[in-house]
């Protein structure tokens, strides 16, 4: 992984929140985290509708309720 120097305007208390919550020794780190959960999170909402246009998954254990049309 390439990193670049950049220059960001972040408000100090979420930079400090984030840090908190994340648990990263630094800013940078922090924000790298939230950039990558970001990021799989949009992927893992692109599988989705991916799936929902082939017609959703299918229930094999036969556990979902019906859908009301």
């Amino acid at each position: 992984m390439a990193l670049t120097r950049t220059n960001l305007l972040l408000e100090t208390e979420k930079v400090r929140r984030l840090r908190k919550t994340l648990r990263s020794r630094s800013n940078s780190e922090a924000v790298r985290l939230a950039i990558d959960e970001r990021l799989a999170a949009e992927a893992g909402l692109q599988a989705l509708r991916a799936l929902r246009n082939v017609g959703g998954p299918e229930d094999v254990f036969g556990r979902a309720p019906t859908r009301k049309a």
